[in-house]
């Protein structure tokens, strides 16, 4: 069943104290490396994007490195709170306590992890794991998505003049400029005993330059 924007699927809700200590003593170690892909891989469903592989090979392969399984489980802290708010709860889990519990108090911040976790399970009622559910705030709200282009209803569109629609301030390009001369109308910084030569050229004659009539043209 695919997951669609305003549904998930409910994971499943455990015993804090036996997921962090219990089972993976008697698993040696083991079912904390199970745990941690289910727990990402239900933050995941709950519309957080996250790639549970990687995380866990950031906590595994990773801590070669070091630095890799700090980074991993303080993220993690930060998408279980980001489903949190999916769900529609207060988003109570803090990454930066998860992590210290984890690192300096033999690692228990899988217990608080957990137990953060089953805050948004019983808000569904304990659904048996893989039920589909609706996720409160949607899978682009939960991940910080802002939508783009066409404004929600109800809100004022900004005015955008087309194209070809000129603007009230800029001339049309067959309506002369107020400011721009007219091909007849002399500037007012020429002397003011200035012909234009093309003006007499198109057949017009200056007033004063009236010439005798030739008897013998006729008309």
């Amino acid at each position: 069943m695919a997951i669609s924007p305003v549904a998930g699927r409910a994971g499943k809700r455990r015993n804090p104290v036996i997921v962090w200590l219990l089972l993976p003593i008697v698993t040696l170690g083991i079912y904390a490396w199970v745990w941690y892909y289910k727990v990402n891989r239900e933050t995941r469903d709950l519309g957080v994007t996250v790639s549970p592989g990687i995380s866990l090979l950031a906590i595994t392969l990773g801590s070669f490195i070091l630095v890799p399984p700090f980074v991993s489980f303080f993220k993690t802290g930060e998408r279980i709170a980001q489903a949190q708010r999916s769900a529609g709860v207060a988003a109570t889990c803090n990454p930066v306590v998860g992590l210290l519990l984890w690192a300096f108090l033999f690692g228990s911040g899988t217990l608080y992890y957990q137990s953060e976790l089953n805050k948004i399970w019983d808000h569904y009622g304990n659904l048996p794991e893989g039920s589909p559910i609706a996720i409160a705030a949607g899978y682009q709200q939960a991940i910080g998505y802002q939508p783009q282009g066409n404004l929600p209803a109800g809100e004022p569109q900004s005015y955008q003049p087309s194209e070809h629609q000129p603007s009230e301030h800029q001339p049309s390009e067959h309506q002369p400029s107020e400011h721009q001369p007219s091909e007849h109308q002399p500037s007012e910084h020429q002397h003011p005993g200035y012909q234009d030569p093309g003006y007499q050229q198109r057949g017009f004659q200056q007033p004063g330059d009236e010439r005798p009539e030739d008897p013998q043209r006729g008309y």
